[in-house]
């Protein structure tokens, strides 16, 4: 396997492929199988390692400036050159093995040998953690022992603009608003009391949510792997353990988890509430946790609540041998949030979000049409010139953000566009119609990356608290050169490495997701969980506003799970 890794790296840094094109993985494959099938007698090991090498160093040679190219820093320029090397021996070592191969007694012998060594790890890792809560404690633990510097570093919580937002809602300086959801404000403001109630210290008070939010995460995660063994005994026992190593070591889910953004807590909930579901289909679950949870999903995200809506025949068709139960849990907490977002939201005087939050995709399909000068008619100029000023539309324009061009809506006459809806609705679908190519270049630049890895943006790269007028200051427990390199090290890794980086990809959590759905179907195995987070994505697919990993983060945290499902017997 690491022949075949150290290869795909090489090929990755000569084709000058990103870490997130697909291609990697095919190659990856290729080179595995290649490897796995072919065996070299020890007196050829010799002659080819020794051909491997000088061929390897004569093409690194030529090809420094191309890999190194891309890099500022030294310590990156020295590891490109080195992987170069080391994986272009590999790769003709593969190749010749490929052509010398004569498969061998030691090969053999060998082979029975490496597999004994991975059946004793799994049968220590077994005998260890032989019951679903020893795997729920090992999670637990690791998660919270591996995120605790990355706490200690970012004291008291990372915040950003939407952060201070809620923060402001908190401190009483702007009024309450579901834009970001009411409730996930009023749990910080519940942890903020309790810490500024013992510290005194608005910044250390911050840090008690911060606190909170780790430890339910780690929970979360912690019954998400506690399920996998439920569902399949020691029949998964890698996938488990694979699952526990990416939750607690890669880097972004430690900077996720003290990071203050409502993301992190619905993907918590999402992972519970995609257990009960499960849970229920096996006949084990409770209907009471079933609507607790639905009703915390649906409030903690506006788009969550339009896939559960949209989710709800599913969940009845799935659970129509408990007809009765099904119907009165999902109307019960169809219900309970109708009543919430609309009586209880206007008794407190809570704020919506505007109309225009809901069109990101449509505003940037028509700003692509105006931008690249598209002939419009008299009257589809004059609806486009009573809501915005398009003055500026080509400095404002970004392909693959929809809020500038928002706040261009909200600056003109967003009364007119509330009042003339399907006026809008018309100029939208007319100009579909004659610019479709403009309208699929337009989703493809905003959301295409919910679908495809190979997009590039950043993922965990913050720090600290945004400038701001509250008091609110970053105050590291931890610090000094070798802690900043080392966490800008660790996060750039996700950049750099193939495979791996495919896991710093949504588009590669999205391919799993159709993947496992397709073979449970095909199976005949019965999975509404994987419905819901289908109609998750779909939200995300015709609104979202932009391309950030944070918002389809749920989904990149039950991979494993959905994996585990697809191997399953629950047969609809």
């Amino acid at each position: 396997m690491l022949l075949a890794f150290f290869s795909c790296w090489s090929l990755q840094l000569i084709l000058g492929i990103t870490v997130r094109n697909p291609l990697t993985v095919v190659l990856f494959a290729c080179l595995y199988l290649l490897n796995k099938k072919s065996a070299i007698t020890g007196k050829k090991v010799l002659p080819v390692l020794m051909v491997s090498t000088v061929s390897s160093a004569i093409i690194s040679f030529f090809l420094k400036t191309k890999v190194t190219a891309g890099f500022d820093s030294a310590l990156f320029r020295l590891g490109s050159m080195t992987i170069l090397f080391g994986g272009l021996v590999c790769l003709f070592y593969i190749i010749l093995k490929v052509i010398f191969s004569a498969e061998s007694k030691d090969e053999k012998t060998k082979a029975i040998s490496d597999n004994k060594y991975l059946e004793a790890i799994k049968t220590k890792y077994c005998n260890v953690f032989n019951t679903p809560l020893k795997v729920f404690l090992l999670c637990f633990f690791s998660c919270m022992f591996f995120w605790l510097p990355y706490f200690l570093y970012e004291f008291p919580g990372i915040m950003t603009a939407d952060s201070l937002v809620q923060y402001e809602q908190i401190a009483g300086l702007r009024p309450y608003s579901n834009h970001h959801p009411i409730v996930h404000t009023l749990l910080i403001k519940l942890f903020f009391n309790i810490g500024f109630l013992v510290t005194g210290n608005v910044v250390k008070a911050i840090s008690f949510y911060t606190v909170f939010q780790m430890i339910f995460f780690s929970i979360s995660l912690s019954v998400l792997v506690m399920e996998i063994r439920i569902l399949s005994g020691k029949k998964n026992l890698f996938l488990e353990m694979i699952a526990i190593i990416f939750f607690a070591l890669v880097p972004f889910n430690a900077v996720f988890a003290v990071t203050i953004w409502k993301d992190i807590p619905f993907a918590a909930l999402t992972i519970l509430f995609v257990c009960m579901i499960i849970e229920l289909v096996n006949g084990r679950g409770s209907w009471i946790g079933f609507i607790v949870l639905g009703v915390l999903f649906s409030l903690f995200r506006s788009n969550a609540w339009i896939a559960f809506i949209l989710w709800s025949a599913v969940c009845v068709y799935a659970f129509r041998k408990n007809i009765k139960m099904v119907l009165v849990s999902v109307f019960t907490v169809l219900i309970i949030v109708s009543i919430i977002k609309g009586p209880v939201f206007d008794l407190f005087g809570v704020e919506r979000p505007d109309f225009v939050e809901s069109l990101s995709v449509p505003i940037a399909q028509i700003a692509r049409v105006l931008v690249n000068d598209r002939t419009l008619t008299a009257k589809e100029q004059e609806l486009v010139d009573m809501v915005i000023d398009t003055t500026y539309i080509h400095e404002l324009y970004a392909p693959d953000y929809a809020d500038n061009i928002k706040e261009l809506v909200r600056a003109g006459n967003v009364k007119y566009l509330e009042e003339n809806k399907f006026e809008y609705f018309k100029l939208w679908a007319g100009l579909m119609v004659r610019y479709f190519g403009d309208y699929v270049s337009a989703w493809i630049d905003l959301l295409g990356g919910y679908i495809y890895p190979d997009f590039s943006y950043a993922v965990g790269d913050i720090d600290g608290i945004m400038g701001n007028d509250y008091g609110l200051v970053w105050m590291p427990q931890i610090g000094g050169k070798v802690v900043v390199k080392l966490k800008e090290i660790v996060i750039k890794l996700g950049g750099f490495i193939p495979i791996y980086g495919m896991f710093w990809s949504i588009g590669t959590y999205s391919w799993i997701l159709f993947a496992t759905l397709f073979v449970s179907i095909k199976k005949k195995i019965k999975v509404p969980e994987m419905w819901l987070l289908l109609f998750m994505l779909g939200t995300l697919l015709i609104a979202a506003p932009n391309l950030e990993f944070r918002y389809a983060y749920s989904l990149a945290l039950v991979w494993p799970l959905l994996i585990s499902r697809a191997n399953s017997s629950n047969h609809a």
